[in-house]
């Protein structure tokens, strides 16, 4: 039996998969009709470690959950003449494997469906790759009416020649492309705006995907479902009762060797650390669907202002970059629910604890009538640990003082769910298979994240042309809270929580 005919076997029992008792005949349809239509999946920059640490792994957890269609290919592309796909095969092996993986049927199943194709994505002649696809597709009777994605897990010089070089021969052309395009996009709102125009030149925004795996966490996502299906907080969302908005994603990793890193504000503020104050503080959209949230992150980002005088920079010591480790900054926003209600973001490397979440610090009560209370903060922690936290204000048993706590939501723990969270990867992987562009940014979302940062990266560009270095950069120390500095941002009566 053939390696295709095994993969074939193994996977039919995908169409046949019953849907959960409470999924609706809508949602049941379009999973059949997914899984149904063929898949031919192509990674770019298949080799590096996105790919075998996230992107392999997700689409495997896909095919061992019975949610990829039955007859699927992936085309691992990299620059690397030396590997076969017997080779690429063993490494993507042993990459499940350390990842807790079993040896298993399965496993050989889903490795027999990835073919490796050298290829020089800035010198190569992408007719010939047109041509590996399609001779691929014959021989392993891929349907013509296939769903096909150009991943792009690649460093981000490499964007504009193969978007141009897969535009240029036709493969975006294809009605059932899709093109999936990793962060960082763009290095300025003028970078942004060309890769944009090079994008649509050659594909609809209906078929681009723009990832920022954020959004494809479940803690983020359930942002959504926090504020707008709980009555409870709707009243109290606003300037009248919030007094301040904190977001600290903190990590005690240093920054890795290469020429990746560019710095703390483009590789976490513009794109993670936006995202979740849009999904904080936009207004409700008019429905679920992809364009009407969009359009409420854009109308939020649109008067959401950054001041270079409340922005403090840092490296964490024996760092010898360019690139700051580390940034806080205020931001405020110009709309009539959060007028005068700063937002303080922070976020860097080599920290003393990795932590992600959002506070939300409430307005102190009117009264005298309980001097040493506390305001009431609401706690949504993103990672690790996924929970949310409602601090209160209560008597002390057999004593006339208050103190303070909090009720407390785990979502893996007595009370939570009891179910596996799926990595962010994957579930942006499904949605993508599925056409769902709600997790995924639009081209004036992107330009509109730059437009935010544009006044701190014009101050910092006049500070090197004028001084002939950056303006104030602290540096810290490693597994500390970040530069003290940052205390110099808040205004009166407001703190950082501890790390």
């Amino acid at each position: 039996m053939s390696e295709q005919s095994t993969a074939k076997g193994l996977s039919q029992s995908i169409i046949d998969t019953v849907a959960p008792p409470n999924a609706s005949a809508k949602a049941l349809e379009a999973a059949i009709s997914v899984r149904r239509k063929d898949l031919f999946f192509v990674v770019f920059g298949a080799g590096g470690n996105l790919a075998s640490m996230k992107i392999f792994p997700a689409l495997y957890q896909s095919y061992k959950e019975k949610k990829l269609p039955a007859n699927f290919t992936i085309l691992a592309v990299d620059r690397h003449e030396n590997i076969t796909s017997g080779s690429f095969r063993a490494l993507g092996r042993q990459d499940l494997l350390d990842k807790g993986e079993a040896e298993s049927e399965e496993i050989e199943a889903f490795l027999s469906c990835i073919v490796y194709y050298p290829f020089n994505l800035e010198t190569g002649n992408y007719q010939s790759l047109k041509t590996e696809i399609s001779v691929l597709e014959s021989e392993r009777e891929v349907s013509p009416n296939r769903t096909i994605i150009y991943f792009l897990s690649l460093l981000p010089w490499l964007f504009e020649p193969t978007i141009q070089g897969l535009g240029e021969v036709g493969l975006l052309a294809d009605e059932n492309a899709r093109l999936a395009v990793e962060k960082p996009f763009g290095s300025s709102l003028e970078s942004a705006k060309v890769l944009n125009r090079l994008i649509l030149n050659y594909s609809p925004e209906s078929r681009v995907y723009r990832l920022d795996h954020w959004l494809g966490k479940e803690s983020v996502q359930n942002l959504l479902n926090f504020r707008f299906a709980n009555g409870i907080f709707e009243h109290l969302w606003s300037r009248q009762f919030i007094d301040y908005i904190e977001i600290t994603a903190a990590e005690t990793v240093l920054v890795p060797e290469g020429r990746g890193y560019v710095g703390a504000l483009k590789d976490m503020v513009v794109n993670h650390l936006f995202q979740l104050i849009c999904l904080t503080m936009m207004e409700p959209p008019n429905s679920l669907s992809a364009d009407d949230i969009r359009n409420e992150k854009v109308k939020l980002l649109r008067v959401l202002k950054t001041d270079p005088k409340f922005t403090v920079r840092g490296y964490y010591e024996g760092y010898d970059r360019q690139e700051e480790t580390y940034i806080a900054l205020k931001l405020m926003v110009d709309n009539y629910r959060w007028q005068g209600v700063p937002i303080y973001v922070r976020t860097g490397k080599g920290l003393k604890r990795k932590l992600t979440e959002i506070v939300i610090h409430f307005k102190s009560v009117p009264s005298t009538l309980f001097t040493a209370a506390v305001p009431n903060s609401l706690v949504l922690r993103l990672q690790p640990d996924e929970a949310i936290s409602l601090s209160w204000n209560l008597k002390v048993p057999g004593q006339a003082n208050n103190c303070q706590k909090s009720l407390d939501f785990l979502y893996n723990g007595k009370g939570g769910f009891e179910v596996n969270i799926p990595e962010a990867y994957q579930t942006l992987i499904e949605r993508m298979i599925e056409g769902d562009r709600t997790l995924f940014t639009r081209a004036d979302e992107v330009e509109a994240q730059w437009e935010v940062v544009t006044p701190l990266l014009n101050d910092w560009q006049s500070s090197i042309e004028n001084n002939g270095h950056f303006s104030d950069i602290y540096q810290y120390p490693l597994k500390s809270d970040g530069p003290s500095a940052a205390l110099n941002i808040l205004q009166a009566g407001h703190i950082w929580d501890n790390l």
